[in-house]
């Protein structure tokens, strides 16, 4: 365990000398791996697209929805004002 402990202080050190933060350093190592075609979370490539200045690419991916023509009769005055839950014996 402690050689774990004074590769992580060298690690530190080094980031520190080479002027990266942690969360700088996170972004690299993330990069790296999803520019090498490695699987990479959504919340990663969300970071990594929003720091190239494309923030909005995933919605921009997406269709944008268009409602029904029947949808504005439905919802003429019909605005839903409450959150109502069913109950567990089936009442509700």
């Amino acid at each position: 365990m402690r050689e774990l402990e004074q590769f992580g202080e060298r690690l530190r050190r080094e980031r520190i000398a080479q002027n990266h933060r942690q969360a700088d350093l996170a972004a690299l190592a993330a990069l790296s791996s999803i520019e090498n075609g490695r699987p990479a979370t959504t919340q990663t490539l969300v970071r990594v697209l929003a720091a190239l200045g494309f923030k909005n690419a995933f919605s921009k991916m997406l269709p944008k929805a268009v409602p029904s023509p029947i949808e504005p009769q439905k919802l003429e005055g019909k605005q839903r004002q409450r959150v109502r839950k069913a109950l567990a014996n089936g009442a509700g």
